[in-house]
Parts: structure tokens; sequence; C-alpha cells
């Protein structure tokens, strides 16, 4: 069984090589528009809609300044889990550790813009190119590990990270647990703001479903269903986690840097914190491993159920909720909730349509 495997990703090694697997982009538009007449392509469409539409449907000061905050808040954590589930869902490379990459874009950004008077723009993405080179930094030596060991090298890094931050012996040059404060928003329009998260968040979907699909999807494909027959088929498994977790870094990146406008501030369990992790795998999770798309609707779900639960008075009981939610999908749901919820959507309007 194990020779047959090999066989067959050896055949499709040589296929990538020859570059007969192929992503056309050029008949995009076609493509694009036979998507649309599918049910799930028609779907998101309506969501997307629904998100253009959100910020004019009231133009009230509490509307604005609080609710609307929310949804910009649900899409850069939607950012966050899509890093994440292109590491772990695409790659197959297990990660504990996604608030690293997260966290220091977040403070380079931050200590850009407040002690050396950069630009929010430019800060943006010298942030994320600070989170790209931890991610080499840090996946190099990591990826000598596999599997669950993997898993817990990440987090450990994650919370190595976390104590220097928080050490008050290192404060002048790391900030200590206050961190950076002070920062300006990235823009003073709440509604710009969101729909600067938004067109981000889009461009991160795309270009992540994109990847998926390419030549580089397949060979991170190859490696997550069998990374032995991968290496005996001659492919550089090494090479190609490094940059599954470089890839991975640059939208994490984005989502650091953002939050860190989108909070002002910037502070060690803030944006280093394990929680911040936890939530990307439980987003991801909840949508279902390796649909992209999915990391949206974990996101939405989770950050809406979060300030309920807030303004039930429940706060304290926020992350033990999530940590069942996470048990319940991992037990009953492994494909996620996504794509079963998609499934019978379908079967209900086939029905109402007579099909």
């Amino acid at each position: 069984m194990q020779s047959t495997k090999i066989k067959e990703i050896s055949y499709e090694s040589k296929k990538i090589k020859k570059g007969t697997i192929k992503y056309k982009i050029n008949n995009f538009p076609d493509y694009l528009k036979s998507w649309v007449k599918t049910f799930s392509g028609a779907l998101t469409l309506f969501c997307l809609i629904i998100l253009i539409v959100i910020p004019f449907l009231s133009t009230e000061q509490s509307y604005v300044e609080f609710f609307l905050p929310h949804f910009t808040l649900a899409m850069i954590f939607a950012i966050l889990a899509a890093s994440w589930d292109l590491l772990t869902g695409i790659s197959g490379q297990i990660s504990f550790g996604q608030s690293i990459f997260f966290g220091i874009a977040g403070y380079l950004c931050a200590y850009l813009i407040d002690y050396q008077g950069f630009p929010i723009w430019l800060s943006i993405i010298i942030g994320t190119a600070g989170a790209v080179f931890f991610s080499l930094i840090i996946g190099i030596p990591a990826l000598r590990l596999k599997g669950p060991y993997l898993a817990l090298g990440t987090l450990v890094f994650s919370i190595i990270l976390l104590k220097l931050f928080l050490l008050g012996s290192l404060s002048e040059w790391l900030f200590g647990s206050e961190g950076i404060s002070g920062l300006p928003k990235m823009s003073e329009s709440s509604v710009l703001t969101y729909f600067i998260v938004f067109i981000t968040m889009i461009i991160t979907f795309i270009a992540i479903i994109q990847i998926s699909k390419s030549k580089l999807g397949t060979i991170f494909k190859s490696i997550r269903d069998d990374e032995t027959g991968s290496e005996a088929s001659g492919i550089n498994t090494t090479k190609y986690k490094i940059i599954a977790f470089m890839l991975s870094g640059v939208f994490a990146g984005i989502a650091g840097t953002y939050y860190a406008l989108y909070n002002t501030a910037v502070n060690p369990t803030g944006n280093f914190g394990v929680t911040i992790s936890f939530f990307a795998i439980l987003m991801a999770s909840l949508g279902g491993l390796a649909t992209i798309t999915g990391s949206a609707m974990g996101a939405f779900f989770f950050i809406f159920v979060e300030y309920i639960l807030i303004e039930l008075g429940a706060a304290d009981y926020v992350q033990l909720i999530f940590a069942l939610t996470l048990i319940l999908v991992v037990r009953f749901a492994d494909r996620g909730i996504l794509k079963p919820t998609l499934e019978r959507l379908k079967d209900l309007w086939d029905v109402l349509l007579g099909k």
C-alpha cells in the first residue's frame, strides 16, 4: 500500500515538475461566471453583498462607533484564521504558535508609528515583513519536528516570546507588560476602516484559494497527505514547509498590524497570548479545515458569540465555552460545520425549486 502511494505521488511530482498541473487564470472571468451560478458561489456573493451594505444600514453614532467595529474585528480574525488554515489545513503543518507572527507584526508596527513616526501604511508593510522574517527564523528549527512535536514546538516558541516581552528587566527594549499605547486608528472613519479590512480580507481569501489550487498548493497537499512519499518522489519537503510558514506569516502579520491599529495599543498578553492561537485554530476548525472561507464563518460566529456572552455578564466563561465548542467540533464534526451546512441548505434549495 505504501509503495502504491509513493508511486502515485511520484507520478504527481513528475507532472508538477513538467508543468502539466497548472491553474490557469486566463479563463478567470469564465470561471467566475460559472462559479456564481453554483449554489455556494451565489450564497458567497449574497454574503459579500450583505457585508457591503452593513455600514450603511444606520447612521446612528452608537451603531457606527460601537456595533460596526465588531464586524471589523471579525474580519481581522478571519484573516488570521485563514493564515492558520493555509499552514495546517492545506500544508499539514500543525502549529500552535500563530500568535508569534501576529504579535511580532503588531509590535513592530506600533513601535514604528509611536517611536519612529513612520506613516501607518509603511508601518503595516514593515510589520508584516517582520512577521515573515520571524516565520523563517522559527520555521527552520521547528520543522525538524513533526506532528504533535511540531505543534508543541511552536507553542513553546510562543510562550517564550510572551515571557520575554513580560520581563521587567527587558522593558526598556520590549516595553514590559504595559506594551505600547496611544496608537492612531487606521482611519478616523469607522466606515473607511471597515472597508479597508473588508477589501484586505477578500484579497487574502482569493490569494490563499489561488495558492491552494496552484502547482505550489498541489505540493503542499502532497506533503500534507504523505510526507514520506513526497520525499521519496523527489520533493524537497523542508523547502516547501518553510515556504508554507512564510506565506502563513504574511497573512498573520497583516492581521496583527490591523489588530494593533484596531485596539490603538499592543501588549504581551493581548498580542502574544496563547489565546490568540487558540482562537485562530477554533475559528478555522469550526468552518472546516482547508476550506479557507470557513475561517470567515468561524470568525464571525465567535466574535459575536463573545459579544453576546459579555453583554449577558458571562465574560468569565467565554474561553470555557469556546474550549467546549472546539471539543464538540473535533468529536462530532471533523469536517467543520460549513460544508455540511451548505450541503443541507442546497438540498433544501433544490426541494424548494422542485428539483
